[in-house]
């Protein structure tokens, strides 16, 4: 339980930081766009709401020894995020900073022994439920970059970003449309696929900007000498 434990603290931290900038934020600000595109910050506000709440009625279920879903299909949720964009700056405010703070009321909460009880997870079914905190972080953290408040890729935690530069190059590496290259940091690399004759190296965190949209590889560098590869959309 001892990761779960850390996990859960830098789950805090990253929250913070959010609802920091969220209460920061002038109401006029939210019907602004943010860096995804046809999103306003509503939008990205509304969808860290409603997914913080999914991830709550995930625990709740598990805590009762039920296996919840986490929304009922991809349509509704796209609903819900279209009609809460829609809402009063201070209700969209005041949504996005209490449904964190419910869901961490219910990660602390949560029995030591209901953490592996699976959930239906939106787009890939049944996972244990442990996944609602590192989950939760990546979309606070990424999104919270989306908001374009103030709030950069540079001011990733350390830890999120090795973590994240695992994941998205092995996920990268299960899809035929993402190629091949090695990615080069200082100290270690990872491969796409089998790495092919490409090398993209650069600092950790513009490397992660750059892999999931939201950097343009500025200061990374290619070898041999060319263009950045084309990369897919995260799925």
């Amino acid at each position: 339980m001892s990761t779960l434990f850390a996990d859960v603290a830098a789950l805090r931290a990253s929250v913070a930081r959010f609802q920091e900038s969220v209460s920061a934020l002038p109401d006029a600000a939210l019907s602004e766009p943010s860096l995804l595109p046809g999103w306003s910050r509503g939008h990205v506000l509304t969808h860290v709401a409603r997914s913080a709440d999914s991830r709550r009625r995930l625990l709740e279920a598990a805590r009762h020894g039920e296996v919840g879903r986490q929304y009922a299909d991809e349509e509704h949720r796209a609903r819900e995020i279209e009609e809460g964009a829609r809402r009063l700056p201070g209700q969209i405010r005041r949504d996005a900073v209490e449904s964190l703070d419910r869901l961490l009321t219910v990660v602390t909460e949560q029995p030591a022994d209901r953490w592996d009880t699976p959930g239906v997870w939106l787009g890939v079914g049944p996972r244990p439920v442990r996944r609602v905190v590192p989950s939760m972080r990546r979309e606070v953290e990424y999104h919270h970059v989306d908001l374009a408040a103030e709030y950069g890729p540079d001011d990733w935690p350390a830890d999120f970003v090795e973590a994240q530069l695992d994941r998205v190059t092995a996920s990268f590496g299960e899809r035929a449309d993402a190629g091949a290259f090695t990615v080069r940091l200082p100290g270690r690399d990872l491969r796409v696929g089998d790495g092919g004759d490409l090398v993209v190296a650069g600092e950790p965190a513009p490397m992660l900007a750059w892999l999931t949209g939201r950097g343009d590889g500025s200061g990374l560098r290619t070898s041999p000498p060319g263009p950045l590869p084309a990369l897919p959309p995260l799925s």
